[in-house]
């Protein structure tokens, strides 16, 4: 008898995991992109280092604010205003006030206190009431001046888990057997899985909850609006009430609201930003007057189409992305952010793939899984609308 022969249930515990890994990372991109389209819009570019731990941990350092509120204003011939916020202002910046009069700062007492003298020229000093804005417009330091002392901001620290997807797939021996020599129908077995996982993943993108529970070793990631609500909305500015059905009676209120939301974080925005919308929400938009949105029609057809485009006053056309599928996942809002400034990474390692675990009776098993985690790079260049009046 052929000693070479083995009776029995195979096993794969002998096997490397080299031997049994099978990266399918790539089948991603040929997913249908309306249905995957942060999949195939996200990519992993703004992580600056691999992901090798179920926490992934990163820091931020906004820039320094150019303007702040007068808290104690003085008189026309004053030299000294409090500002609400500290850090703002420093030696030798020049800031401008309401009528337009511009001054030279020459000391910051504890951040707050700010001793200004006029520069020559320009406007007359005038009255400087509490909760006028005053704005830093230049600098203007002294030829051959030792260095001062630096405005710091400090950096924040941030984070995010890991999620793992995971499903498993079982096939029959002529199915496993029909894979194997290649052919579609049985491929399609485990692309479909990966697929359903797949728009998992994108869900867990905008709506995911970080937590761990070391009692079950779970861990998940936040979402985009979890992120913006922990990190980005320290000052109630990053989360914008729409109005409700109210604003949808008038296209201006709309279009006010969504510039409004765009101002937020033109200052923080390295890139145009990109608008995400659900269906329900793109019902009504693609209403709004044709001068401000752009619709993606075939020549010489009629009616009106999805809108790709939105004309705002802060940074011209923004593209407006449809997420399908995702009406009960974000029913209630709309985002808006720099995309280069977002992205999701794979565990290392252990981006999309598929595993042969060992075989039962006449059937295979595989198990198709993956673990990422997602990043925001400064969430305060990020905002959402809520309360749409889509009901």
């Amino acid at each position: 008898m052929d000693q070479d022969v083995s009776y029995g249930q195979r096993s794969t515990l002998g096997a490397s995991d080299m031997d049994l890994h099978i990266g399918i990372e790539d089948q991603v991109t040929k997913f249908p992109k309306y249905r995957r389209e942060l999949i195939n819009r996200w990519n992993s570019k703004n992580f600056k280092k691999s992901v090798d731990s179920h926490k992934y941990e990163w820091s931020t350092r906004s820039n320094r604010k150019l303007e702040s509120t007068i808290v104690n204003g003085t008189s026309a011939s004053g030299t000294q205003i409090t500002v609400a916020d500290a850090g703002v202002f420093n030696v030798d910046d020049v800031f401008q006030m309401k009528n337009g009069s511009q001054f030279y700062v020459t000391q910051v007492n504890g951040g707050f206190e700010v001793e200004f003298r006029k520069i020559p020229g320009g406007a007359s000093q005038a009255v400087c009431a509490g909760g006028e804005t005053v704005t830093i417009v230049g600098m203007a330091t002294p030829q051959g001046k030792d260095a001062d002392t630096m405005v710091v901001k400090g950096f924040e620290d941030l984070y995010n888990y890991v999620s793992n997807f995971e499903d498993v797939v079982w096939l029959s021996d002529m199915e496993n057997a029909a894979m194997i020599r290649g052919e579609e129908d049985s491929g399609q077995l485990i692309a479909r899985k990966q697929m359903e996982l797949t728009e998992k993943l994108q869900r867990a993108l905008i709506a995911g909850i970080r937590f761990t529970d070391p009692t079950y070793k779970q861990t998940g990631m936040g979402g985009l609006k979890y992120l913006i609500d922990t990190y980005g909305n320290s000052d109630g500015k990053n989360v914008v009430d729409f109005g409700g059905a109210g604003t949808w009676s008038s296209d201006t209120l709309v279009e006010n609201k969504i510039d409004s939301c765009l101002d937020v974080i033109a200052e923080k925005a390295f890139e145009k930003p990109v608008m995400y919308v659900t269906p329900n929400f793109m019902k009504k938009f693609k209403h709004i007057q044709e001068s401000d949105i752009r619709f993606d029609l075939k020549e010489g057809s009629r009616g009106i189409g999805v809108v790709k485009t939105y004309n705002s006053h802060t940074f011209g056309p923004i593209d407006v992305v449809q997420l399908q599928g995702m009406n009960n996942v974000m029913s209630d809002n709309v985002f808006f952010l720099d995309e280069s400034m977002v992205g999701y990474k794979a565990f290392k390692g252990l981006d999309w793939h598929t595993f042969p675990l060992a075989r039962t009776g006449q059937s295979y098993k595989w198990q198709v899984a993956g673990v990422f985690t997602e990043k925001l790079d400064v969430p305060e260049a990020a905002v959402y609308c809520y309360n749409l009046g889509l009901s």
